[in-house]
């Protein structure tokens, strides 16, 4: 057998409970060689016993295990020295894959000559038959406001069915996402670790990538999905990690951080903060007192409680003229 060119990280994003299941689809929708690299994260006993399975069973599968909770680019940057092949590829530990995603993923790279390669990412399950697109090839689109500049993410396919994408043929991206993306080790040593953010760090690498001269190329072959509706279903140490991972002042705070590096306008940044407020706000409502007060609010014909308690932003977007 040839030896491995890629290693698959995978690694904590919001929970666990999907971990294991995330682990054994690599491996069983994988035919290439590879090497695996489990950032464990801490993750509930039960759920480290599997690891410890897998370490002993699974063909190349270390576990590097944690004394307490970390956040996804502490782990990524911790992985990132452990690295030893060629290609790595990362993969949140609550995406599934389609088959021949890592396969495709090292080909375009091979094929294109390109340092950075992401596939498309969907916003539902595999198991149902709704493949919605989340992001295919992103866009950032930059304008200057007052001295800074105000930037936007744009996902111009985001909502559409997957067997709906018009054209397959693999093309520039100024941007990836964590779910899932393959770069060549070398160009990881090149840029440096990610930067000290809890939000919006895909954004940030893809500008520094960009700053670099590297390129972004979307492999549509390639499909990781992310089923944004399984957060309602979180208990225990998995809704307690969901919501230490999105923390409203630590995710203010690299916010701002954010913006300064960049020099972005306010505007850049207030969409991403409330989406991080909704997004805890809608777990915090799985809480027993919450659900008693929501049920008793429907009985007499008033809606449920708010996530937030502050109106959605509104931002200006890009002038057109």
């Amino acid at each position: 057998m040839s030896q491995p060119r890629v290693t698959v990280v995978v690694v904590p994003r919001e929970s666990f409970n999907m971990f294991p299941e995330v682990i054994e689809r690599a491996y069983r929708l994988t035919k290439t060689p590879f090497k695996m690299l489990i950032m464990e994260g801490k993750a509930p006993e039960a759920m480290r016993e599997r690891f410890r399975e897998f370490e002993r069973t699974l063909p190349d599968c270390k576990v590097v295990w944690s004394n307490r909770w970390q956040f996804p680019h502490e782990l990524v940057n911790q992985a990132i020295p452990m690295i030893e092949t060629e290609y790595v590829v990362f993969i949140d530990n609550d995406v599934e894959i389609m088959e021949g995603c890592v396969e495709a993923l090292v080909e375009a790279a091979d094929e294109e000559k390109v340092n950075c390669v992401h596939p498309i990412y969907l916003t539902t399950t595999l198991k149902t038959n709704e493949h919605k697109i989340h992001v295919a090839e992103g866009k950032l689109v930059k304008q200057k406001r007052n001295g800074s500049y105000f930037l936007d993410s744009i996902m111009p396919y985001s909502g559409k069915k997957l067997e709906d994408y018009p054209d397959k043929r693999r093309k520039p991206s100024d941007f990836f996402e964590w779910h899932a993306v393959l770069f060549r080790t070398s160009l990881l040593h090149k840029i440096g670790p990610l930067d000290d953010l809890t939000i919006a760090e895909h954004v940030d690498y893809s500008l520094r990538l960009t700053a670099a001269g590297e390129k972004i190329l979307l492999e549509p072959k390639a499909v990781g999905a992310y089923d944004y509706e399984r957060i309602f279903e979180l208990r225990g140490e998995d809704r307690d990690y969901m919501l230490y991972r999105w923390n409203v002042k630590r995710a203010a705070d690299s916010l701002e951080k954010f913006r300064a590096k960049w020099n972005l306008h306010p505007d850049s940044t207030v969409r991403r903060l409330y989406w991080v407020k909704e997004h805890s706000g809608r777990v915090r409502q799985t809480f027993l007192m919450p659900r008693l007060i929501n049920r008793l609010r429907r009985t007499v014909g008033m809606p449920n409680m708010p996530f937030v308690n502050e109106p959605r932003p509104v931002v200006q977007g890009i002038d057109k003229n």
